[in-house]
């Protein structure tokens, strides 16, 4: 199964770009899904695109079962959004990286907000989770992937409420 993920959002493109590249906006995402922000870097300009890393750390218990069979304690989750400019309508395409520090685990996907309009962006997702584990790296890719969808429907969500408790 792959990851396959489709959301408007009441906003343009780039006011949820501007909410990705800010600080603020991952501490709230965090503290919604249980997890600490513990770097945030962000490198480029509006015009010609943006590296977004940022790391958290997340508990195991916030993890599918079969992930506390081979993952213990902390997590360490470090994403990389690299955002390209926006193109002639205002689009903007994204390649995320996701990679947990210590474990045989990472996530690539494509991320896209296709603008509709002055209000309103279509912002789709379609990625892959990579398990390298013996015996049961299947299982936990299969037990990862509707963790991954649900955590890109929350961002949507999220960025659409703090961009409106910003106006």
């Amino acid at each position: 199964m792959a990851i396959e993920a489709e959301k408007v959002i009441p906003h343009h493109a780039e006011e949820i770009l501007q909410a990705y590249a800010s600080r603020e906006f991952h501490e709230h995402l965090a503290s919604k899904v249980g997890s600490e922000l513990t770097s945030f870097d962000v490198s480029g300009t509006a015009a010609e695109g943006y590296e977004i890393v940022t790391k958290q750390a997340m508990s195991v218990d916030r993890l599918p079962d079969i992930a506390k069979r081979v993952l213990k304690g902390t997590v360490n989750v470090t994403v990389t959004d690299s955002w390209g400019p926006a193109d002639a309508a205002g689009s903007r395409r994204a390649d995320t990286r996701v990679e947990i520090a210590g474990a045989p685990v990472k996530g690539l996907a494509s991320q896209n907000l296709h603008v509709r309009g002055e209000s309103e962006t279509l912002a789709t997702v379609r990625g892959e989770v990579e398990v390298k584990v013996p015996l049961i790296g299947n299982k936990v890719k299969s037990a990862a992937e509707p963790y991954i969808a649900k955590f890109i429907e929350l961002q949507a969500k999220e960025v659409s409420r703090f961009i409106e408790s910003r106006s």
